[in-house]
């Protein structure tokens, strides 16, 4: 069997799965709380860890979503909830290098630590505060002690060490309303898709400064480096598009024009080929080499966040 794509379906309140060489569905949805959003999965693709966000989108309130889904996902099944408690809106989500849990809470702004994500009993281990406001996403550093969260409405990224009670985050000004972040592997690289301004600008880990800044598309608010050939990536969701930018000197290489908003993007393991979820129930899987669009998946209602399987993953 090829690989397999696991997908979000943020407005069918579900997970899906898809085979991305035929487009076909395939094994079952898992039905998830009303508005489930950001995902991650263990280096082992044993377990997949669902933010139950509780509200369409960063712009509407409410506070109905606090908890984390712990789906099994050879079972395709649903073995554990976490519970966030006050800490609602769990939004930005992912797993250092000891498979250390981390979950950032867009309401309150901290990050919620679980050192054994697999021990599927309840409380957290560490509770820290980003220092922002309205923090949505952050990048971390494979040892876990640097993250980098991004604060929609303090308009800023903040750095701190999320095992030194003693350390104040450091305030770094990227741009308007910094959204996107990637973390190159080595952590000397941090760039920052600034989706106010419509502006990419490079940090160095190093020094906690702003090394470069470029012109991006309208709206960008994910960002992804292709190392592969040293490119950037941006999904641009009001501009309907991918742009794609060559990393050294920030020139726009190309700009791929969508049918409808472009939600999220995910790049596989060997860097061929790049999803991008689209708001009109499709996934569009493109060529990173010719930018052509290899396969159009359909999909459920607002396709978001995806996960690439490995070849044979189901069979």
């Amino acid at each position: 069997m090829a690989q397999i794509l696991m997908l979000v379906e943020k407005s069918d309140h579900q997970i899906s799965w898809y085979d991305v060489d035929t487009g076909k569905r395939v094994g079952k949805p898992v039905a998830l709380p009303r508005f489930p959003h950001e995902f991650t999965v263990d280096a082992q693709n044993r377990y997949a860890y669902v933010g139950h966000y509780g509200v369409k989108s960063s712009s509407e309130e409410g506070t109905q979503g606090h908890s984390v889904i712990v789906i099994d996902i050879a079972a395709q099944e649903i073995v554990h909830n976490y519970d966030t408690g006050t800490h609602a809106r769990p939004h930005g989500i992912g797993l250092d290098d000891q498979g250390r849990l981390y979950v950032l809470s867009e309401y309150t702004a901290h990050l919620l630590i679980k050192e054994n994500p697999r021990a599927f009993d309840q409380g957290w281990d560490r509770i820290v505060p980003t220092g922002g406001k309205k923090s949505h996403l952050f990048a971390l550093t494979g040892d876990g002690r640097t993250c980098y969260s991004m604060n929609l409405d303090s308009g800023d990224v903040t750095v701190f060490d999320p095992y030194d009670d003693s350390a104040t985050p450091v305030s770094i000004k990227t741009g308007t309303k910094p959204e996107g972040p990637y973390l190159t592997p080595d952590g000397a690289t941090l760039y920052v898709a600034n989706r106010g301004s419509g502006t990419i600008a490079i940090v160095d880990t190093r020094t906690q400064s702003v090394r470069q800044t470029f012109t991006a598309a309208p709206d960008c608010c994910r960002i992804y480096w292709d190392s592969k050939r040293n490119r950037l990536m941006t999904i641009n969701y009001l501009d309907k598009s991918l742009s794609i930018f060559d990393a050294s000197t920030g020139r726009e290489i190309h700009r791929h024009r969508m049918p409808a908003f472009a939600l999220a993007m995910n790049v596989d393991a060997s860097e061929d080929f790049a999803y991008i979820a689209i708001d009109c129930q499709q996934v569009q899987r493109i060529s990173l080499d010719s930018f052509e669009v290899v396969r159009t998946l359909e999909t459920g209602k607002e396709p978001d966040v995806m996960h690439v399987l490995p070849d044979g993953y189901f069979a």
